[in-house]
């Protein structure tokens, strides 16, 4: 029996190809492309799923195509909002008022108030806003006083904040004139700001609200602003004069 199995179990082996004395390859062509593949395996469950797949595939456009279609799409897009963005409309310029332009008078201008308490400060802004229908000047540095209802000057210090540090002899009066003849135009419709920053006081409440005084050089004249404030900044040294701080002021074009 044991000889008998050994003659017919090499015949089984070769027939079913398991015992074959060499790989015979079997070239496959799919999709237009030749491969090498084992003998037995177009008769497997794997070879349907690849051939399946591979002819589902074929029916796609190649994506080399597509891909660099999107991003042609998506470079064309990001370059147009860039562009968009870049494409703002730049900062107007502020037109220059006529050299030839009169100084404001007081009927050509309209006064305003508005306040802010800080800390230990009060600030005042004193508005001066062109009614007229031409362009004027005004003094960048008008004489600045806070003063009562009945007109009487508040015990206070004053000190301009763009100044500068003082110069002694000739320079000093250069410089002073040219804080005194400095100007700023004003449109129609167009405001200048005095702001004051007022510290330390440790008088009475003004009864009524300060009003601040402005004077001006040229046809302009002298222009009192009321306020409802009546006390200044807290009062953290008794001993000293109170003070008030007096910056440049501010040009507002119209809206």
């Amino acid at each position: 029996m044991k000889h008998f199995l050994f003659f017919i179990l090499p015949c089984i082996l070769v027939a079913c190809g398991l015992a074959s004395p060499g790989t015979v390859a079997v070239p496959t062509v799919v999709n237009g492309q030749e491969y090498t593949q084992a003998p037995g395996f177009p008769a497997t469950k794997l070879f349907q799923l690849t051939a399946e797949a591979e002819t589902v595939t074929a029916g796609y456009p190649k994506n080399d195509a597509t891909i660099t279609a999107i991003m042609e799409n998506k470079y064309a897009g990001g370059t147009a909002m860039a562009e968009t963005m870049t494409a703002q409309p730049s900062e107007t310029p502020i037109p220059t008022v006529p050299a030839e332009a009169p100084f404001c008078k007081s009927t050509d201008l309209k006064s305003s108030f508005s306040s802010n308490a800080a800390t230990q400060t009060i600030l005042l802004s004193g508005g001066l806003t062109n009614i007229s229908a031409s362009p004027c000047f005004l003094q960048v540095w008008p004489q600045v006083l806070l003063v009562d209802q009945q007109g009487r000057p508040l015990d206070v210090d004053y000190g301009y904040f763009d100044m500068g540090p003082g110069t002694a002899g000739s320079a000093a009066t250069q410089r002073a004139q040219e804080y005194t003849t400095a100007k700023v135009g004003l449109w129609p419709g167009w405001s200048i700001w005095a702001n004051l920053f007022w510290q330390n006081w440790c008088g009475k409440s003004i009864t009524g609200g300060v009003v601040i005084r402005l004077t001006f050089n040229n046809n302009t004249g002298v222009i009192n602003i009321p306020t409802d404030i009546g006390d200044g900044g807290a009062c953290n040294a008794p001993g000293s004069r109170s003070y008030v701080g007096i910056a440049k002021l501010v040009l507002v074009p119209a809206p």
